[in-house]
């Protein structure tokens, strides 16, 4: 599957972690203080909330990217939002009033007196959390759209183009040691800024080179160039997921890569789908 921003991406964590913990004190304090809570109870109550929050942030973004499939018409697709968020809404809802059930219930009165006004306030955060995870699917696809232009222009052949020996092995400098890892061996590489990430089941290295110079030197029977910044060796490839419009390939060390649009057109050609 494809890694979870919110869970993986370092900076998206940092964000979300204290844009939560900023929601989830306003949130508390809001309800709270009407209702003359205690500092105490108002913390803790923003503590759970920001916790609650983060973890629907993410799971949220797993539905937006594989629960809600392109093949559905515009009403499947609007019922299984309003699902989504009453079952968003239950669980943030549900698990804080347990949690003031089991731990404080002194406050669970002067909660439940809140309750209407903060489902009416998850609405919100929810719609909130919606609309970005939708506008984030719409860059993607139009980096997708880029993706394709460009991989179609690099596919068209130049008449100008030096003919490039196939490569059988590649070197890579371990220490003051030389490795020598033939192609066979290699799972698929990956372009890293100026460099490109060699990678097999022993590790990874990174290579001088751009990803165009390796697929054209790599055997085009054995390799295809999936996305702008992957080249996969079609043997260790174990299957190919779908999921709407998107594709990932899940490979024999269980790692999973995205599929360009233009890449997954290569790849059935490759292997005759």
């Amino acid at each position: 599957m494809l890694s979870n921003p919110v869970l993986y991406d370092k900076y998206i964590r940092q964000v979300a972690i204290v844009l939560c913990v900023l929601t989830g004190l306003a949130y508390a304090f809001a309800f709270g203080l009407p209702t003359h809570a205690t500092a105490f109870n108002a913390l803790s109550d923003g503590f759970l909330s920001a916790v609650l929050f983060f973890i629907v942030s993410a799971l949220l973004w797993n539905v937006y990217t594989y629960s809600i499939p392109d093949s559905l018409d515009i009403y499947q697709r609007f019922l299984l939002q309003i699902l989504y968020c009453l079952i968003a809404l239950l669980f943030i809802a549900g698990l804080e009033t347990l949690a003031v059930y089991l731990f404080f219930p002194d406050y669970l009165q002067s909660f439940a007196l809140t309750l209407p006004s903060r489902l009416f306030a998850l609405l919100m955060l929810y719609c909130v959390v919606h609309l970005y995870c939708q506008k984030n699917k719409q860059s993607e696809e139009e980096l997708e759209e880029e993706e394709v232009e460009e991989e179609g222009c690099e596919s068209l052949p130049e008449e100008t183009e030096a003919v490039h020996e196939v490569l059988e092995r590649i070197t890579v400098k371990v220490g003051q040691k030389i490795k020598v890892i033939p192609v066979d061996e290699l799972i698929y590489l990956k372009a890293d800024d100026d460099y490109v990430s060699i990678v097999t089941a022993d590790g990874h290295w990174l290579k001088n080179g751009t990803m165009k110079e390796y697929e054209l030197c790599l055997p085009a029977d054995k390799f295809a160039r999936v996305h702008r910044s992957y080249i996969v060796n079609i043997a260790k490839i174990v299957r190919i997921e779908r999921y709407g419009q998107k594709q990932l390939l899940q490979l024999s060390s269980g790692e999973s890569l995205k599929i360009s649009v233009a890449g997954y057109k290569i790849l059935r050609e490759k292997l005759n789908l």
